[in-house]
């Protein structure tokens, strides 16, 4: 236990639980005004453990869609996630599949952006990933049952929630806002998003912006480096 909670990996990991905080209290309150039960609700932290997919997840069952609407969304809306274990299994070289697989299982936005930032200063170690990554989901399941069970007794808008998500991510989005790359990216992306937004809903656009401004990022600079091999 004192491993887990050890002073390194706190310090990397409290900007993600201070984020997780709010959203986790409102994600609580919605799914008890949305009528799911708190094991329902500590199940949903525990196996798809997706801010994002959790709201739209909700919000889609206030609607009655099906359920089969409701797994594909989910599913198109988290795609991301692909792409941010192929980007840190450099740093897990010689961890088994049972490792792989469970760190995977852990990644978010946030962890993965803290991650990949602490791994690239390189003093990190896989085993300090999985323990921020551990950190973060427990924050959340907490944060989440705290809500349902304050629900009764707090009222608070749950719309805030986007106000918080979005100061968090322009939170960590601020650790690279020295690489002018990282900050013409997350520029586009902002754009890209609120244009999408105007014609795709489930927050699908935010991924897809997410993905085409990443993706013209990574073609800009594997162009800059065949020119400095050159």
């Amino acid at each position: 236990m004192s491993n887990l909670f050890n002073i390194k990996v706190l310090k990397v990991a409290w900007p993600v639980c201070l984020g997780y905080l709010p959203m986790g209290l409102a994600c609580g309150m919605f799914a008890q005004k949305v009528g799911l039960g708190l094991w329902e609700v500590a199940g949903m932290c525990l196996i798809l453990y997706a801010g994002s997919g959790q709201f739209i997840s909700m919000a889609m069952i206030m609607q009655s869609a099906s359920v089969i609407s409701i797994v594909l969304t989910i599913f198109v809306v988290n795609l991301r996630h692909f792409l941010f274990s192929s980007t840190l299994v450099r740093y897990l070289k010689g961890k088994s599949p049972l490792f792989l697989a469970f760190y995977g299982y852990e990644i978010t936005d946030e962890s993965f952006a803290m991650n990949l930032s602490a791994f690239e200063k390189g003093d990190w170690s896989p085993g300090e990933a999985v323990r921020l990554n551990v950190i973060a989901h427990s924050t959340w399941l907490l944060s989440n049952v705290a809500g349902y069970l304050g629900s009764e007794l707090i009222a608070v808008d749950t719309q805030l929630v986007g106000y918080a998500l979005t100061s968090m991510f322009i939170g960590l989005w601020s650790f690279y806002l020295d690489e002018r790359k990282m900050l013409l990216a997350g520029m586009l992306a902002g754009v890209l998003a609120v244009a999408l937004s105007l014609f795709i809903g489930y927050r699908l656009h935010v991924v897809l912006a997410a993905v085409a401004a990443a993706a013209l990022a990574a073609f800009f600079e594997y162009r800059a480096q065949g020119r400095g091999e050159r």
